[in-house]
């Protein structure tokens, strides 16, 4: 449940303990650990607990079956992680078409949540194709995107399928938000055909 993960990425980020949370909120430590982990569904009052609780306020909007950058990056570096380099890819490019085809208040709602932290370079490629869309309708970014600096001085190509290619992009062609991260992919990659 996207909601859930948005409480669970909100508690970490702010430092809070699980204990902390479930006793200001008033749901059990056990029931919150259940809830972040899947093992159990809340209910909207608990999950309307929890938000007050960390300060959330919910913003529902019509996403025509787009998927929020914080989600489409957990579902890129678990593939990722899992060896499915094609699929990461894929995921990759999806965002950055949902992006694309968005409204530009669409485009700030699916980027605003901050994904979880981790080491994996595809996370400098989503915040390099946020801040991209983003500036294409010249809306906001996200300050967890701008702060995401990449690693200029270690070009990253990112393995497109099953087996590793040397591809070696045209910087030429690579934007600017994606030059500035390290991160080598071409402009032409962005829109699926």
């Amino acid at each position: 449940m996207s909601i859930v993960n948005s409480l669970r990425r909100a508690r970490k980020r702010s430092g809070a303990s699980l204990r902390s949370v479930a006793l200001l909120s008033g749901v059990g430590a056990n029931n919150l650990s259940a809830i972040e982990n899947g093992q159990r569904e809340p209910t909207s009052s608990t999950v309307d607990r929890l938000a007050v609780t960390m300060g959330i306020d919910w913003i529902p909007f019509e996403a025509h079956g787009r998927t929020p950058a914080a989600i489409a990056a957990d579902q890129i570096t678990r593939a990722e992680d899992e060896g499915r380099h094609a699929q990461a890819y894929r995921r990759f490019i999806q965002l950055a078409d949902d992006l694309a085809s968005a409204d530009p208040v669409a485009r700030v709602l699916l980027s605003a949540e901050q994904p979880d932290e981790s080491s994996s370079r595809w996370l400098d490629a989503v915040a390099a194709v946020v801040e991209l869309r983003l500036h294409e309708v010249h809306a906001p970014v996200p300050t967890w995107a701008k702060e995401r600096s990449g690693r200029p001085d270690a070009v990253w190509h990112p393995q497109r399928g099953s087996r590793a290619l040397t591809l070696t992009a045209d910087h030429e062609q690579v934007p600017e938000e994606f030059l500035r991260r390290g991160v080598a992919i071409e402009r032409g990659e962005l829109l699926s055909v």
